[in-house]
């Protein structure tokens, strides 16, 4: 796919998602949208971020690559660096 092809699927994509919610399968498998910020924990060190801690998500957007990204404080991370807490910060799965 050229990068002017992935720019396309970008633009048509958004027309359809927001970039302010992201879909999850929850702990007891039903779909659920979670509203950002909804929070992650960093499962390794990544730039100014350190494993194990907990961070806001503000946006969801995709990198040229098609991959899912996080805006979290003034950067943009993988998913794939974090683990979903949910949307609030005391959640603790069962």
């Amino acid at each position: 796919m050229t990068n002017e092809e992935k720019k396309k699927y970008i633009s048509e994509l958004f027309k359809d998602v927001s970039p302010y919610s992201i879909l999850i399968i929850n702990h007891i498998g039903h779909l659920e949208r979670l509203y950002c910020p909804f929070y992650v924990r960093v499962i390794a060190d990544v730039h100014l971020l350190k494993k194990g801690s907990v961070k806001a998500v503000k946006a969801v957007k995709m990198s040229m690559e098609l991959i899912d990204v996080y805006v979290i404080d003034s950067g943009t991370y993988y998913y794939y660096n974090f683990i979903i807490i949910g949307q609030d910060i005391d959640y603790k799965p069962p």
